[in-house]
């Protein structure tokens, strides 16, 4: 079997890192674009709304508003704040017996909930606090109105600003990749016009062409991988808390993801380029 000619491989070579190059960036806005989503998500999670209840309740009333409350599908946990332990605490705080001085504990059973992520906005939120103000026994719902327009804000901010940039550089790598598949269809010009040249059509000169430039796609996908799951892997060893789980449906996620489009854009590109050359006068081949 003949050798590969050593232009031909420094130019597949190159062709592989460049590929590769580029699906990493494509692969790290995904991972970007994750943990922003976690991020989010984490943020709505502290949400939280305060439920106060009346004083000198039934406790049969009491259990069972409790129970309406933690059973709700927009609470995620939910902390009963009893008046007793509560006032003992305040009383530690503050230095001073107050509960003997006035006779009675000043508290009302509360309970702190934690709402769930995609509960956790403005729009569903006002109807939860409508839910949980209707269960009897409830005398008051309060919510962190500031700290929930602040969330909405910054993610509203922070949203335009980086998808736009997501899609520059998602230009920029489709741009890079476009190129470098035709470097490799630019040093083997003279062949596609040799086989034109010999009645060859073009769909015959076209598929060893597509078949290469999909499967350096799909091997720089792989690269791509292998580069991804290095640097979280020492991203998770440093900082757990910021980093994704390398969990086996991630890890198929993105080999599917990058092995696909990979795959795709070298059929695309290649396919390009080809045409290309073969449209191509014999004067500008040179």
């Amino acid at each position: 079997m003949d050798k590969m000619p050593a232009s031909q491989a420094t130019t597949t070579f190159t062709t592989i890192v460049g590929m590769t190059l580029t699906l990493v960036l494509v692969g790290l806005l995904a991972v970007v674009a994750m943990l922003g989503s976690r991020w989010e998500k984490q943020l709505r999670q502290e949400v939280r709304i305060q439920v106060y209840f009346q004083r000198d309740l039934d406790q049969t009333i009491l259990k069972t508003a409790l129970a309406s409350v933690e059973t709700d599908e927009a609470v995620e946990d939910a902390h009963y704040l009893d008046p007793q332990k509560e006032a003992l605490k305040l009383e530690e705080t503050l230095g001073e017996d107050f509960i003997d001085f006035l006779g009675y504990v000043p508290l009302p059973p509360a309970m702190d909930v934690k709402v769930r992520s995609n509960w956790g906005t403005s729009d569903k939120l006002p109807g939860l606090a409508e839910r949980i103000n209707e269960i009897p026994g409830v005398s008051e719902v309060v919510w962190q109105n500031n700290l929930l327009a602040k969330i909405e804000n910054t993610i509203r901010r922070l949203f335009y600003p980086l998808v736009g940039l997501a899609a520059v550089c998602f230009g920029i790598a489709l741009a890079l990749m476009n190129n470098t598949v035709r470097l490799t269809v630019f040093a083997r010009r003279f062949l596609i016009r040799n086989m034109q040249l010999v009645g060859a059509k073009p769909s015959f000169i076209r598929r060893p062409f597509i078949k290469q430039g999909m499967l350096l796609g799909i091997t720089s996908g792989f690269l791509a991988l292998a580069f991804i799951m290095s640097g979280l892997t020492v991203l998770k060893s440093y900082s757990p808390e910021a980093s994704i789980n390398l969990t086996v449906e991630f890890i198929g996620l993105m080999a599917g993801g990058l092995t696909t489009i990979g795959g795709l854009l070298g059929i695309i590109s290649t396919t390009l380029a080809v045409n290309r050359y073969l449209r191509l006068d014999l004067g500008r081949l040179h």
